[in-house]
């Protein structure tokens, strides 16, 4: 059966009227497209809906019952637009975002705070872990973009720098007096190296500077949390290396500490991972700006550990 919620309309305000002339006016159709439109229903449910004489119309006896199962059918489906509308009303406010922990504390308060001034009621999700997680969540759709420190080799992603990030050399008491405000990464290695894991990216980054120079790098210690480092640098048991961004969420509590520069040190890359297939929800779009606007805030902060993207911002995948 081919009838549409329009012809339906059509003919429950005629029902009510009973005037073409005045349904066609208030629909704002002509009278003959009405009067088309009501023979090609009845055509279609096969029985007449209107006695029609030159004075007057009215609906036949199952026009009247057709008009109350009409009704019916209408009101079904306005409320379920009604639903849909509501669902789709509350699916723009939401916003998952994906990041490594030391950038989500970096970049992400900031971002959610101007969020909830531009959005009504938003519903925002930080999925706050490892770079390869960050980009698997994305892929899985579990994500409305990442926040990242090294571009994505997959056709599907496309990737923004944001800045590039210096490392540094965290060092405390005793080890403190040892190490100068500049260093060098040969001479890294005579000192009780504490770094992230294998699975970080700032491993990987000092792993293939030392590579290019036909180095291994091997750290003393490898731990998964950027505050066992800070607990660590405290008690003397060794020096950091780490990526400045990495070094921001313990600054609080790092009186005494020494940061200083590795100056032939790698330089990580942050940006933003999008998927290159369909456009963002206007809260992604909006977050990603906000993204943007707090990373240049930082460069102006820390202008001497936090530098500008390199000439070719976009990446490929």
């Amino acid at each position: 059966m081919n009838i549409s919620p329009k012809q339906l309309r059509m003919f429950l305000a005629l029902s009510e009227s009973l005037n073409f002339s005045k349904t066609a006016e208030k629909l704002f159709i002509t009278q003959p497209s009405l009067s088309k439109a009501i023979q090609d229903l009845e055509a279609e449910l096969g029985l007449p809906l209107f006695e029609r004489t030159t004075r007057s119309v009215r609906l036949t006896p199952g026009g009247a019952r057709m008009a109350v199962l009409a009704r019916s059918v209408v009101g079904e489906l306005d409320a379920g637009l009604q639903r849909m509308q509501s669902s789709a009303e509350r699916e723009a406010q939401q916003l998952a975002i994906a990041a490594w922990p030391s950038l989500a504390y970096a970049v992400l308060p900031e971002v959610c705070a101007a969020l909830e001034r531009q959005f009504r009621a938003p519903q925002l999700a930080v999925h706050d872990c490892a770079n390869s997680a960050c980009i698997q969540r994305l892929l899985d759709h579990q994500a409305d973009f990442a926040l990242a420190s090294v571009a994505p080799s997959h056709p599907d992603l496309h990737y923004e720098e944001l800045l590039r990030d210096r490392f540094v050399l965290l060092s405390s008491g005793k080890w403190r007096r040892q190490v100068a405000a500049r260093i060098r990464l040969e001479e890294l290695l005579a000192l009780p190296l504490i770094t992230l894991t294998d699975a970080s990216t700032a491993m990987r980054y000092m792993s293939a500077a030392y590579l290019q120079r036909g180095i291994e790098y091997r750290p003393r210690m490898q731990v998964d949390q950027v505050a066992t480092v800070a607990g660590l640098v405290k008690k003397e048991v060794g020096v950091a290396v780490l990526p400045y961004l990495g070094v921001l969420p313990i600054l609080g509590g790092m009186r005494g500490v020494q940061i200083s520069e590795i100056t032939d040190g790698p330089l990580r890359s942050v940006g933003v991972v999008t998927r290159r297939l369909g456009q963002p929800s206007a809260i992604a779009a909006a977050a990603m700006q906000e993204v943007a606007a707090v990373s240049r805030a930082l460069m102006a902060q820390h202008p001497e550990w936090l530098l500008p993207p390199s000439p070719r911002r976009n990446k490929a995948g």
